[in-house]
């Protein structure tokens, strides 16, 4: 927001804008005004021409160079800058943003804004409060919405004198001159310019020139003046608003000072009117925010009209409407709307205002090409009617609307309302007052109501109060509350020491009254009492203390003050209003007795007329003024003999009775003249109506025998007419018997009309209970609700479903209720239908027992049971187990298409899968295998698929169902089967190599065989060892200690076994298996193990060394053996197996040493 020397920097770098707009017909007085206008440094002239074409450009520039004036030209961007004169080009529009020139094209298009209304209205946003623009004569209606917008941004606005504004008619006329703040003669009015110039450029009237406390005391003054004069409490505008207004006014009034304004407006004649009228400038027009009206039209007018008939009213209040464009606008929708309905309810447009000459405009419903122009050539064909230069609303919009002066801040609302429009209103106002009235839209509005507020208003306070029925809309529902209260009125009163605000909302009970409230309650207090009556004797207004004279009779409230006044006092007051409305003068009735509390007073009767202006309606000033002489007491028989008591009551009563009958007969005598002017008017509208009658006799009897001819015509055809109906009413009888469908038709009051046959099974109906209300009728069915339900679519005209049991015979019965619409739809009461539907219930319920078991079998299943479309192979149903077998649901709402599911298929599988699919829906049934990779864990997992085709009535494959299980773990079991299998092989090739081998040394040495059974024994038990570990890997312990148990029975102690655990692979179980066999065999044959020569030591451990990896060293050291000499040298098959075979095999070192004293054998293999 910009600080007030943010403000004062910016209008000192923009020149004032002096628009001045005229005639290209006619330019003496404009030049005449220019020679009186010299240029200024502060201040650019633009002159904004209607038929520019017509100007001769050469004569008006020598003229406007002779009255001291320079043209510049007007070019796109062009920077608008003090001390130039401007003219625009032929056939171009001007505009001013962001203080440069835009041109455009002149269309002629309809509705185009004229080419000064276009111009004054883009000045709007730069003039800051700096602009003046002025009309001169033969414009016409070309300027009137460029004044209304000049005026609402805090500019000035004059007029040229003509003969129109001298014969005072610019109050109805549509010109601009009716919306200027001054119409001059063109002599004045530069002076006038010059002034208003002059004061724009010292800025003495701007609001910054006076502080906030300051500002604020005199706007509160302002605000009482305007209460006082015009009736109106201001103090809820906003102080911002409020100040420009006031500030426009001070210019045109050429005032330098708030406190010299407040004394200008409390002493000049019509200044409050004019600040009031600028305080209420209306900018409206037809549908205005076309995309709200386009939400009201779809979606909140149809809804306003649901279940209203005939007989029901749809009220929309219009508050601020101005002159009537956006009343128009709802009647225009709401008629295009009821042309679809078949009953339309009553349909009443309140529109109301502060502004009366606005009103009268609205009243008036005739409007320019431009106010016209964003209604559409459709609607403007439709709604309106053209009438010389302007277009007319048609009557049966106008006929919706009602037009009415009133004050949302200090008037009581109206009620019951369905819509409430109120917009660009609330802006003006601060945030209390605000609050209060959008309270005031609560109570107002039915349930459900709908507001309909302004662009830049909003209900964000009050969210408990109303609710958008659409973003970013402004248009919104009434909320149910627990209370509806109305608040008090008014919402303000005048207080002149606020301090930074204008106004409290509190209410006026809680307010410290003003001085000038003050001032008026001590009038009252001393001044008679008086009431101010209209024509027909309707209070309007009560003055204090009048409480001695009214005496309200009993029976229904009244305001008539004949009625009201005491009974003394009737007589005379009747007679007094009377005379005073016939002479048109006062009556004074002096010295008027009244009895109160007892005593007797004397008082004068005074009835004075009076008129505000001559067309004003007439109203009368009735004034109780008491003498001053001391009211007596009643005589009583303590002050007064008892014969003058006695004579004094009688001439009482007397006169009581005496005024009594006076009183009636004067009443009789008025209702009895009434009766006879009444009687007269019948009795000459039957005269002539018997003349009529007289005439069309004549008339009539000649037509008679044409007339006779054709009710023979017409008898014949409703003769056929009446056999058609027989038919159509035995084909009508046929068919519902035939339905076996029990029907009862009721009337209104829920009387049996007709019945079918089958609702005799259901109630106790014979012919004869035709009329009689179906709740005396015995039901053999329990029904209770019915007369609820039949109530319910009555009210309501929705039908009703019902479902019900026959608990005798089991059968159930869906019961609908209907409205019954006759042909010319209207609703003669309701129709009552029992459709047997025990068969259905039946199958749902053997249905439901099928899903039931079906959901059970899929529930316990690990494999997923699913069903696709055939088209779009989408999952209609997935097994709950899918959500376990795939990691996510892919059945569920979002991820059942095929283009998800695909997406979890391995990219390999994805083509085999969609060629499945393809077979199945050719009618085949296929079982496939693929992979997925599960999105929970990201683990791939194999799947089965069992699928095959669902064909529908016409043998056509509508569905694809199928059988989804999890096979990855027989998969990986067939795996190492197939890995066991050839690792079978593989060892019976290995083993069948060694054992021939085995044969071909043993038996190629000339062995004996027993050697070769005796190895293969050794390959048999390592092979065994291998089967019962069942991982392929043998321990070098179990290894040892296996060959040993073959020869060495339990466990010798002279045998050592030592070392840790090591795992030898197959292929190398083998090979070690046969070196340890020779070993073995050799120590039993020769050596430790022979007749336990000596101990045996076999120990083995494990080698780090180093880049050759992991190794294993087995010693085999046996001891105390005596080895033959001819045996160290011998080299046999044993010996060969473990220094050679065996290092080669496995990649092992070894050595063999044979001592004198026994054998050392070292085996090194690397380990895996």
């Amino acid at each position: 927001m910009k600080t007030s020397s943010e403000v004062t920097a910016v209008q000192e770098t923009k020149p004032i804008v002096v628009a001045l707009c005229a005639s290209a017909a006619d330019t003496r007085s404009l030049l005449h005004l220019l020679e009186q206008l010299p240029p200024r440094p502060d201040t650019a002239f633009i002159l904004v021409f209607q038929h520019r074409e017509a100007l001769d450009l050469n004569a008006f520039d020598r003229a406007l160079r002779d009255a001291g004036h320079k043209l510049s030209r007007i070019e796109q961007d062009t920077l608008l800058t003090a001390g130039c004169t401007y003219l625009p080009d032929p056939n171009v529009i001007v505009s001013i943003v962001d203080n440069h020139f835009q041109l455009r094209l002149t269309e002629q298009r309809f509705g185009e804004r004229g080419t000064i209304d276009s111009f004054l209205v883009s000045l709007v946003g730069d003039i800051d409060g700096r602009g003046i623009s002025v009309m001169l004569a033969g414009t016409g209606s070309d300027g009137t919405l460029g004044f209304k917008a000049v005026k609402e941004a805090g500019g000035i606005a004059f007029a040229e004198e003509t003969e129109e504004s001298r014969a005072g008619e610019l109050a109805t006329s549509s010109i601009p001159a009716a919306l200027a703040d001054a119409v001059l003669p063109i002599d004045q009015l530069a002076e006038r310019i010059s002034a208003s110039i002059q004061q724009l450029t010292s800025g003495s009237a701007s609001a910054s020139s006076l502080d906030e406390t300051e500002s604020s005391a005199v706007l509160a003054n302002i605000a009482a003046v305007l209460r006082n004069k015009t009736g109106h409490d201001f103090h809820g505008y906003k102080a911002g608003t409020f100040m420009r207004r006031v500030q426009r006014r001070m210019q045109v009034a050429q005032i330098d000072s708030g406190a010299e304004y407040v004394d200008y407006l409390r002493t000049r004649s019509g200044e409050a009117q004019e600040l009031f009228n600028d305080l209420l400038i209306g900018v409206t027009q037809f549908f205005r925010d076309a995309k709200e009206f386009e939400i009201l039209e779809r979606n909140v007018i149809p809804k306003l009209f649901q279940g209203k008939t005939r007989s029901d009213q749809l009220r929309i209040w219009i508050i601020g409407c101005s002159t009537g464009e956006e009343a128009y606008s709802f009647g225009i929708l709401l008629r295009e709307h009821m042309a679809t309905l078949e009953e339309v309810p009553q349909v009443q447009i309140f529109a109301t205002d502060l502004d009366g000459r606005a009103l009268a405009a609205a009243r008036a419903a005739r409007y320019t090409d431009a106010v016209v122009r964003d209604v559409g050539l459709e609607r403007l064909a439709r709604w309106f009617v053209r009438e010389g230069s302007t277009y007319c609303i048609v009557k049966e919009v106008r006929e919706m609307c009602i037009f009415s002066q009133h004050s949302i801040i200090k008037d009581p609302p109206f009620s019951r309302l369905d819509l409430i429009s109120c917009r660009n209103l609330l802006i003006y106002l601060d945030t209390e007052l605000q609050s209060g009235i959008i309270s005031v839209f609560h109570f107002a509005l039915r349930p459900d109501g709908i507001l309909f507020l302004g662009n830049s208003e909003n209900i964000s306070r009050h969210t408990n109060l109303f609710a958008p029925i659409e973003n970013r809309s402004r248009i919104f529902r009434r909320l149910e509350t627990h209370n509806r209260i109305l608040p008090d009125f008014p919402f303000t009163v005048a207080s002149p020491r606020v301090e930074g605000k204008l106004v409290s909302t509190l209410p006026a009970r809680m307010v410290e009254p003003s001085l000038a409230y003050r001032a008026e309650r001590f009038v009252e207090r001393y001044t008679p009492a008086y009431v101010i009556v209209d024509d027909a004797h309707m209070v309007m207004h009560f003055s204090g203390r009048t409480g001695r004279y009214i005496h309200p009779a009993g029976g229904a409230a009244t305001l008539n003050l004949l009625q009201l006044v005491h009974p003394d006092l009737r007589l005379d007051l009747r007679s007094a209003l009377t005379r005073a409305a016939e002479g048109d003068s006062t009556v004074h009735l002096a010295n008027r007795q009244v009895e109160v509390d007892g005593l007797k007073i004397s008082l004068d009767l005074i009835v004075e007329p009076v008129k505000d202006s001559s067309d004003a309606a007439r109203s009368f000033f009735v004034l109780f003024k008491e003498r001053e002489s001391p009211a007596t007491e009643l005589v009583t028989a303590a002050t007064a003999s008892r014969d003058q008591y006695d004579r004094i009551q009688q001439l009482e009563t007397e006169l009581r009775e005496a005024k009594d009958r006076l009183q009636a007969f004067a009443e009789e005598a008025e209702s009895a003249n009434e009766e006879l002017k009444a009687s007269n008017e019948e009795y000459q509208s039957l005269n002539e109506e018997m003349q009529s009658a007289n005439e069309e006799l004549q008339t009539s009897k000649e037509e008679l025998q044409s007339v006779n001819e054709e009710l023979t015509t017409v008898n014949g055809e409703l003769g056929l007419r009446v056999q058609e109906l027989g038919r159509i009413n035995s084909d009508l009888k046929n068919f519902l018997e035939s339905t076996q469908i029990a029907t009862v038709f009721l009337d209104n009051e829920l009387r049996v009309m007709r019945f079918t046959p089958a609702s005799v099974d259901l109630f106790h109906l014979v012919e004869s209970d035709a009329g009689r209300p179906i709740t005396h009728i015995k039901s053999r069915i329990a029904y209770e609700e019915l007369q609820n339900d039949a109530r319910r679519v009555l009210r309501t005209l929705n039908s009703s479903e019902r479902e019900i049991e026959n608990t005798d015979t089991g059968t159930r019965y869906m019961v609908r209720i209907l409205p019954y619409r006759s042909v010319d739809n209207f609703i003669a009461g309701i129709v009552i239908t029992f459709v047997d539907i025990t068969a259905r219930k039946q199958a749902e319920t053997a249905l439901r027992e099928s899903e039931e078991r079906f959901r059970q079998f899929a529930d316990a299943s690990s494999d997923v049971l699913w069903i696709r479309n055939a088209k779009t192979l989408d999952f209609e149903y997935a097994g709950p187990s899918s959500e376990t077998l795939y990691g996510t649901s892919v059945g569920s709402r979002g991820q059942s298409d095929l283009r998800s599911w695909l997406r979890l298929i391995s990219a390999k599988d994805r083509k085999e899968v969609l060629d499945v699919f393809r077979r199945v829906k050719a009618g085949a049934r296929v079982s496939h295998t693929f992979r997925i990779r599960r999105p929970s864990d990201g683990e791939e997992r194999w799947l089965a698929n069992a699928d095959f085709p669902l064909f529908d009535d016409k043998g056509e494959v509508h569905r694809i169902g199928g059988i989804t299980s999890d096979v990855t773990d027989a998969k990986v079991a067939s795996e190492r089967q197939d890995v066991l299998v050839k690792e079978l092989q593989h060892r019976s090739r290995n083993l069948l190599g060694v054992v021939t081998s085995l044969a071909t040394r043993t038996i190629g040495r000339g062995a004996p065989v027993e050697n070769f059974t005796m190895r293969l024994s050794a390959l048999g038990r390592a092979q065994a060892l291998l089967s019962r570990s069942g991982n392929d890997t043998v321990e070098v312990s179990d290894l040892v200690r296996a060959e040993l148990a073959a020869y060495v029975g339990g466990n010798p102690q002279r045998i050592t076994i030592s070392g840790p655990k090591v795992l030898l692979t197959s292929t190398q179980v083998q090979n070690f298996a046969l070196a340890l066999h020779e070993l073995t065999t050799n120590a039993v044959k020769y050596g430790a193990l022979k007749d336990e020569a000596g101990p045996l030591s076999i120990t083995w451990e494990r080698l780090s060394t180093g880049d050759r990896g992991k190794r294993m060293a087995l010693d085999w050291i046996e001891s105390g053996v005596m080895i033959a000499p001819d045996g160290m040298t011998r080299r046999g098959y044993g010996r060969e197996l473990i220094e050679n075979a065996l290092a080669y095999a496995l990649q092992g070192r070894t050595t063999y040493v044979l001592g004198q004293d026994g054998v050392r054998c070292r085996i090194e293999l690397p380990l895996r």
